[in-house]
């Protein structure tokens, strides 16, 4: 974790959360759940200009969870995979997943903020001809 940064002498503690997200207050819980309710469900791109995904859906089956997004190109339908989820430093929700498609292999970090899923998508081409690429990006929930 970094250090605060002293400014004039003095450490900016207000600073110091708005940047950090209170990260210095919040102790990790090995008991903490997981609100699944709060990622299930349909959710779309805030950015409807997207290149890469423009909605996904988050389903439950059992005890496992499963995304099926959706690209604005070819391919549409990039199919369903399993999501691992995690509890993230602020104790909310988050989730990964990994997809294998025909020209580039993405991989989906999210977590959620305020009300709105936050995907990190690392993309890694194939072809070696593109520059790997991350792009994030926000989604709202259509199923509230």
């Amino acid at each position: 974790m970094p250090t605060p940064k002293t400014i004039d002498g003095d450490i900016n503690r207000m600073k110091w959360n708005e940047i950090y997200g209170e990260t210095l207050s919040y102790q990790s819980n090995s008991n903490a759940q997981i609100d699944l309710d709060a990622i299930l469900g349909t959710w779309i791109n805030s950015n409807q200009q997207t290149e890469w995904i423009k909605k996904f859906t988050i389903t439950q089956q059992d005890d496992r969870l499963f995304i099926n997004a959706y690209g604005a190109d070819s391919p549409e339908d990039w199919g369903k995979v399993e999501v691992t989820t995690f509890v993230d430093n602020l104790g909310q929700t988050a989730f990964n997943a990994y997809y294998n498609l025909d020209g580039v292999e993405p991989l989906l970090a999210a977590n959620m903020n305020k009300g709105l899923c936050v995907i990190a998508a690392f993309l890694k081409f194939k072809d070696g001809e593109r520059t790997n690429f991350l792009c994030r990006e926000f989604y709202y929930k259509l199923d509230q």
